[in-house]
């Protein structure tokens, strides 16, 4: 009986591995690409568990200057999609090499039917004189403008997946009531500093400061640390204007805020404006003029 025994098992676990194997593994989800954490936020939110969202740049990087890991590289590599933010600096070198490796990938350019601002020191529209260098690409820092982002990210899932449509738009009516409300908390917290100047290292807030009734004022200038006559320029306009707030993005070393601020004695306040949290960090970027 014995001698039995192990033939026995060998036959039971044989048939467990045949069992294991006729057993369909669940099938992987198709990889959309986005560059920023604020789009994975969007992309996230219409696409629910249809798609598995891959970002780029990770938090804390700096997307005009990043270069992606070799495990982002292979992840666009599958991507069935790339929707783009527009015109930030990792886009401009990166994606027409993207694209050429993966030719199947279809690409969707998120800014299109978005009014786009140029010039970063104090920010003015001019549509009719759009140069690629000195259009200002941060265009989800705006819930007004972020609703036209959405709209078109829930046209490429639908482009993509049509058999999806009415998942995705239940979901993406459900951000845009997410969007809508943002909106209205930020117009009833800056309506009373309508008009006031701000300061910031990296001008990342144009259309916040644009569409709610701010100026920005740039620390750093045409992507550069500022020089010496830049600063003293850049502290007599703030004094002018009685600026006591200097944003600084947490991807930026603080000295330099810091020491602009103790020019004003204003106060320094870090924010994060590439937080996959976005519609948070509009809040708390809002709450500093309180």
């Amino acid at each position: 009986m014995k001698l039995f025994r192990p033939i026995w098992m060998v036959a039971l676990f044989s048939c467990f591995l045949l069992v294991c194997s006729c057993i369909r593994q669940p099938e992987q989800k198709r990889i959309v690409t986005v560059t920023i954490q604020p789009q994975k936020y969007f992309a996230e939110k219409i696409a629910g568990d249809r798609f598995d969202i891959n970002c780029i740049v990770p938090n804390g990087s700096n997307p005009e200057a990043y270069d992606p890991s070799p495990s982002h590289l292979v992840r666009v590599g599958k991507s069935v999609a790339y929707l783009k933010i527009g015109y930030i600096g990792f886009e401009v070198a990166w994606l027409d090499k993207l694209a050429k490796n993966n030719p199947e990938m279809k690409i969707y350019d998120t800014s299109e039917g978005v009014s786009l601002l140029t010039g970063t020191h104090e920010c003015h529209e001019e549509p009719n004189a759009l140069h690629m260098e000195n259009i200002d690409p941060h265009i989800w820092s705006s819930p007004k403008r972020a609703r036209i982002i959405v709209k078109n990210m829930y046209d490429a899932f639908v482009d993509i997946d049509s058999d999806g449509k009415e998942y995705y738009t239940r979901n993406y009516e459900k951000l845009v009531e997410e969007i809508n409300r943002i909106d209205t908390l930020l117009t009833h917290k800056l309506a009373p500093h309508k008009g006031e100047m701000f300061a910031i290292y990296h001008p990342s807030l144009s259309y916040l400061a644009h569409d709610y009734g701010l100026r920005q004022l740039s620390v750093e200038l045409n992507g550069k640390g500022p020089s010496a006559f830049y600063m003293k320029r850049a502290v007599d306009i703030a004094r002018e204007n009685n600026v006591h707030i200097v944003f600084i993005q947490k991807e930026f070393n603080i000295k330099q805020a810091l020491t602009f601020a103790e020019e004003l004695k204003g106060t320094v306040v870090q924010i994060d404006p590439l937080n996959y949290e976005w519609g948070e960090e509009l809040i708390h970027i809002a709450d500093a003029f309180d």
